[in-house]
């Protein structure tokens, strides 16, 4: 039985012979990388082999074999630049660090004012999530499809490698996307007319053919400048031109080509919406004097590092930029979001074609022919589209889900302050002035417009009647009801002549008029101060709490009632009772909803009405008012900071001299 490794020596040859089988001259290859590791009894060996690559000098080819146990199951061949080249002065090297750095600074400063705009307008409901969440899904996908043409056949790496990969870039995507639209719609909205035109599938626009023959100009014009700024740099010795080695997939055959432009176009997507877009706009916010914002913009681009890839030193690449820094801050102020989109992946993409003559064929090879079949296939769908007679102006001005959504609820919070407005205006405008008795009340809706009711009628010279309700449900259709009920009460005091009398036929009539389930609880009460007696009936609302000042006793009164639109038989007249109660001077009655007593504090705990009859019995020395405000305090800080979650209403009613 074979052992179930190589060993070191057979490793060797075995990598060697697989080499050869793929007509790699192994006579001329050295090791330059070996590395073993040990998986319980497996041996796994990662050796890369190198030879000079007859393309240039500066290059190596190198291979790299993995063997696991007995079997070869990775296998990579690329080109490289050669690391035994002389080293860069030191000065070239701080300059390069100095330089990532500020890069990175530049960039931070976009994101963290990027992401805390997201979160802004997140906030207030102004993020448009459809396109945000097709855009994340698209970079998803690129990132995807980029991860496993260069990790392929490793199952393994394609899944978790791009599934990761592709997940953290899509989510980036989504939130920059989101955060640029909603802001550059407010402040910059033309600049996404085409996009939103091409979005909603409308491409045979001539503004589209337009951008598409932008996108070459822009392309044509940066490479030419960029050209005329490497002759420069060469003629006087002023620096050198450096690759990084990822910048050679153009070397490395038809996968890593195709994942070197998902790259290019992961990173123009980005740049697109972060730099030219998203920070242009919030510059040009701010800005208003042409010449300074453009010199603004420029010495962004040149900060931000999209040129420290190639010229050297990196200084000198700043200073060698600057008109071309100058120019694409004029173009991002110029032309739209789709020209400088496919510029910035053209322009990325055709720096990578500076080794095209190294590639077997050259300009007819795969790369050679796929990048004059882009600029062919652009300039003729450009052209076409130019030709077009239908315009974007044709179209309808898109309005965002959001905007749609802002606009409903500006119509509604106007609508709701008209009804808050008119609720306010029936419930009572100031107390009325009634001898023998101390008025105080007060009604707090929890939302814009509430369900509660309160209100004083006069039933007579020497009698006053107190009434007080709570409707089913919240918000419009409670106030509704609320006003139904306040109009039906009111017209019947001026007819019947008790509470129970009053309450049954505005039970009949209720019942009538509103849908099944809508009921409103009721207590209401007439103070004859002639006679000294305050009758009053209960339709189903919260006990009257009252303090008797001769025993000094508090307690709660709680006759018989249904709620009022529960029943409309016989049930409620013959259930609810009518209760006539002497009182006189300093007795005090409170009137209140639930909302009152079930007022919650953070633990979720309620108020409760045990509370409440234990703070009335402690305040009766004051005025109404002195009680009330009291009441309002110790419910204040027993909820805290916590949402008010109902209504809350309450009368009180202290008996003065009755002399």
């Amino acid at each position: 039985k074979r052992p179930p490794n190589f060993k070191e020596a057979e490793a060797l040859a075995e990598a060697k012979l697989f080499l050869q089988n793929h007509n790699v001259d192994t006579s001329v290859t050295q090791l330059t990388n070996k590395r073993t590791t040990q998986d319980e009894r497996v041996l796994t060996y990662d050796l890369t082999f190198s030879k000079p690559s007859p393309v240039s000098a500066d290059l190596r080819e190198s291979y790299a074999v993995r063997i696991v146990g007995r079997n070869i199951v990775r296998y990579r061949a690329r080109v490289v630049f050669d690391r035994d080249q002389p080293l860069t002065p030191a000065s070239h090297q701080s300059a390069k660090i100095i330089s990532h750095v500020v890069a990175m600074a530049v960039w931070t400063l976009i994101a963290v004012f990027l992401i805390a705009g997201f979160f802004k307008r997140l906030r207030h409901d102004e993020i448009e999530f459809k396109r945000a969440v097709r855009v994340g899904g698209g970079v998803f996908l690129l990132m995807f499809a980029m991860i496993a043409l260069e990790t392929w056949p490793e199952w393994l790496g394609v899944l978790v490698g791009g599934g990761l990969a592709g997940l953290l870039t899509g989510l980036g995507a989504f939130v920059v996307y989101a955060a640029t639209d909603s802001f550059v719609r407010d402040s910059w909205p033309e600049r996404l007319a085409l996009t939103d035109v091409v979005c909603r599938g409308f491409v045979r626009v001539q503004e589209l053919g337009k951008a598409l023959l932008n996108s070459l100009f822009i392309s044509g014009t940066t490479l030419l400048l960029f050209a005329a700024s490497y002759w420069l740099v060469s003629k006087f010795a002023l620096g050198y031109l450096e690759f990084e080695d990822e910048m050679l997939s153009i070397l490395n055959g038809t996968s890593s080509f195709a994942s070197g432009l998902l790259k290019n176009l992961i990173s123009a997507i980005f740049i697109a919406l972060m730099l030219t877009l998203f920070w242009t706009a919030s510059i040009k916010k701010k800005i208003r004097n042409k010449v300074v914002l453009l010199v603004t913009l420029a010495l962004f681009l040149n900060l931000s590092g999209l040129h420290l890839y190639y010229i050297r030193p990196t200084f000198m690449a700043f200073v060698i930029f600057v008109p071309l820094a100058i120019l694409w801050a004029y173009y991002m102020l110029r032309f739209d979001f789709v020209a400088i989109l496919i510029a910035l992946f053209t322009v990325s993409s055709f720096l990578e074609f500076f080794f095209i003559k190294q590639v077997p064929g050259g300009h007819l090879s795969m790369p050679g022919m796929f990048a004059w079949l882009s600029v062919s296939a652009l300039l003729a769908t450009g052209i076409y589209l130019l030709l077009s007679k239908r315009s974007i102006q044709e179209f309808k001005h898109y309005t965002p889900e959001y905007v749609s959504r802002i606009a409903e609820r500006e119509r509604l919070h106007k609508e709701l302050e008209i009804a808050r407005t008119v609720q306010k205006r029936f419930l009572p405008q100031s107390l009325p002035t009634f001898a023998g008795l101390d008025l105080a009340s007060v009604c707090e809706p929890a939302m814009e417009i509430g369900g509660d009711y309160y209100d004083f009628i006069l039933t007579g010279s020497n009698s006053l009647g107190v009434v007080i309700g709570d409707v089913s449900g919240k918000g419009v259709s409670a106030a509704f009801y609320m006003t139904l009920a306040k109009g039906i009460i009111k017209t019947l005091s001026k007819k019947s002549s008790t509470p129970k009398r009053i309450l049954s036929e505005m039970n009949i009539i209720f019942y009538e008029n509103v849908p099944k389930g809508v009921f409103i609880s009721v207590i209401y009460g007439e103070f004859d101060v002639e006679r000294r007696v305050l009758t009053f009936a209960r339709a189903g609302h919260n006990p009257l709490i009252m303090h008797k000042a001769s025993s000094g006793a508090t307690e709660f009164v709680l006759p018989k009632g249904l709620a009022i639109g529960l029943d409309g038989g016989t049930i409620f007249s013959e259930t609810i009772e009518e209760v006539a109660i002497p009182f006189e001077e300093n007795d005090v009655f409170v009137f209140y909803t639930d909302g009152l007593s079930e007022s919650m504090n953070r633990n979720g705990d309620e108020f409760g009405e045990d509370r409440l009859q234990n703070i009335i019995c402690r305040t009766t020395n004051g005025s109404a008012q002195d009680m009330l405000n009291h009441i309002r305090e110790e419910v204040g800080k027993f909820t805290g900071d916590v949402e008010q979650h109902d209504d809350l209403t309450m009368v009180v009613v202290k008996v003065g001299s009755l002399a």
